[in-house]
């Protein structure tokens, strides 16, 4: 049984950032539904495959049990009402602004849920000249100035063969998730957390790849 048995998490996350938070989560003894819409996560069709089930959508995915829903669709909203009031944690990476274009933003879902820790993760944070570009690894490995530290010999910026800043994104969710949850035993309350892959890179980033900058 892990630190983490009996904490409910409902993850409407894709690709790999959320997902994987939730999944070490899950891996710590936390109960997940993983919720996708008719559609399907993206990364089903990524890569190696059978199926409908590709190899990284098992890899961030496992251990957690599988839902649909269409948030579109208002018959499906007392379902989602309802998992909303079960959850302890909920995991979202679209867009700012999406859950609430959906009707299902923040302050509707702390209402039914007071206890309720959000945690939106995004590429550039929920505001801003950058808010509402898509963010995926390879853009966060050059706006960090990660693909600079990994320059060529001629001084060309290369790429993490790895998705480093989607996994270490994951980390600092999953990590943010378990302190809030034990700031709830403290204090009762929920809260909302913003995670941006950019912060969370050039954090990571910082500490040898940005050293000459560290003093003036």
């Amino acid at each position: 049984m892990g630190p983490l048995h009996g904490i409910k998490v409902l993850d409407l996350s894709q690709i790999v950032s959320g997902p994987m938070a939730a999944a070490w989560l899950t891996d710590q003894g936390a109960e997940c539904i993983k919720l996708e819409s008719p559609t399907g996560d993206p990364v089903r069709q990524f890569g190696a495959r059978k199926g409908d089930m590709s190899a990284i959508f098992v890899a961030v995915n496992r251990g957690k049990r599988g839902e649909t829903l269409d948030l579109k669709n208002s018959a499906h909203h007392p379902r989602f009402e309802e998992l909303v009031r079960w959850a302890d944690v909920l995991v979202e990476n679209f867009r700012p602004g999406t859950m609430e274009k959906l009707g299902w933003g923040w302050d509707r879902c702390r209402a039914l849920n007071p206890r309720l820790i959000w945690c939106a993760i995004t590429g550039f944070g929920p505001d801003g000249p950058y808010a509402a570009l898509r963010a995926y690894d390879p853009v966060v490995q050059a706006a960090s100035g990660l693909s600079a530290i990994q320059a060529a010999p001629d001084g060309t910026p290369q790429l993490v063969g790895s998705l480093v800043c989607d996994k270490v994104t994951a980390l600092t969710a999953a990590q943010a998730i378990t302190a809030a949850l034990f700031h709830r035993e403290r204090s009762g309350e929920g809260q909302r957390l913003d995670i941006a892959m950019l912060d969370a890179a050039i954090a990571f980033n910082w500490v040898e790849g940005m050293y000459n900058q560290a003093f003036v």
